[in-house]
């Protein structure tokens, strides 16, 4: 029986491309996106330029295709910096994605990658589900057009759901921990520049920020699961777009100053001492939106993600950090050693 396929718009970023990697072993999966994937996939996955502001072009590049993933997103800082590119990629771009599967009667869905952002940073209390609602003024500054965006993402995409026959869900996800995410989250800057020997640098305004995360691997079986459930027509039409909506977060939050604090811990443990990282927290003079006590008036309910998605036992933010910082440590490892120096990353 021929394998049912998957096009990942997007495909070549963090998320994408580990969605690819993990689904080609169940599907096969085209890439789309605008640069080449990266070269573990060179071979394993179909890969198609795509622009996804052009519709004719996506309507080209998803002739052949059972099912969508979305993961392609204009994100922080570049939102900010180029606007309208966010608008075209995040809104537009969206809009042509849905119109295209709607229209082709051989996909049988669409999965976008949300954010928790939609639920805004501060001010969160109680139990957070899927019907929690949307806030998008109560994030920093630097991640408001992006909560915005997100939060156009999910209307369109609920608009279309409740107007077809297909399935058009959502899987909102914490910021996701993974050996190569985007170079300027909080988690990667923490982690490079302790292993380097440098200050962990959270900022006075947002160290008592509670964050939301979830690993990279729980991402991917995430999607594994829905898509195959969408593909063998297990999803059927429950009358409302809330139903296909999920949250895929650790419950508890931590707070930025809590993961500068495990990322510093963690590498003090994994180099045995070698490297001793600071925490300096920069004041920037702005003022605090955060208490100390934010991160205990919240926690994200975790029952339909394990209902629906099946996912009982997620990686922890610390299992994950660890992780990450014992593989970039061991690569270090490796890397001296092929440059002809037997000195690990801790000790250079």
């Amino acid at each position: 029986m021929k394998k049912h396929k998957i096009g990942i718009i997007g495909g070549s970023g963090f998320i994408g491309s580990a969605l690819a990697e993990y689904l080609k072993k169940s599907f096969r999966v085209k890439v789309l996106d605008k640069k080449y994937p990266p070269k573990n996939l060179e071979g394993k996955v179909e890969f198609e330029e795509c622009d996804i502001r052009r519709y004719n072009e996506v309507k080209q590049v998803l002739n052949d295709v059972d099912l969508v993933i979305h993961a392609a997103i204009v994100q922080i800082p570049l939102i900010n910096e180029e606007k309208k590119l966010g608008y075209e990629v995040n809104v537009k771009g969206t809009q042509n994605v849905c119109e295209v599967v709607e229209s082709n009667p051989s996909i049988k869905g669409l999965l976008v990658a949300g954010s928790w952002h939609v639920f805004g940073e501060r001010g969160l209390t109680g139990l957070i589900d899927e019907k929690f609602g949307f806030q998008p003024d109560k994030v920093e500054d630097r991640a408001r057009l992006y909560a915005l965006c997100k939060i156009a993402q999910e209307t369109i995409v609920r608009l279309y759901d409740e107007m077809s026959e297909k399935t058009y869900g959502i899987i909102r996800m914490g910021t996701v921990l993974g050996e190569v995410m985007p170079e300027k989250t909080a988690a990667n800057i923490f982690i490079s520049r302790g292993l380097r020997g440098e200050s962990i640098t959270p900022y006075k305004n947002s160290m008592h920020r509670p964050m939301l995360y979830v690993d990279l691997n729980d991402v991917c079986k995430a999607y594994g699961s829905y898509a195959k459930k969408i593909l063998n027509c297990e999803i059927g039409n429950a009358g409302s777009s809330l139903a296909h909506i999920v949250n895929l977060c650790w419950p508890e939050p931590v707070t930025v100053l809590e993961l500068a604090t495990l990322v510093k811990d963690l590498i003090v443990k994994y180099s045995k001492g070698r490297l001793k990282p600071k925490i300096e927290i920069i004041d920037a003079g702005k003022p605090s939106p955060f208490k100390v006590e934010d991160k205990k008036l919240m926690k994200v309910d975790a029952a339909k993600m394990s209902k629906f998605l099946g996912l009982n036992d997620l990686t922890s933010p610390k299992e994950s950090v660890e992780r990450i910082i014992r593989a970039r440590l061991a690569k270090c490892q490796v890397d001296h050693i092929i440059k002809g120096s037997t000195r690990t990353c801790a000790e250079s």
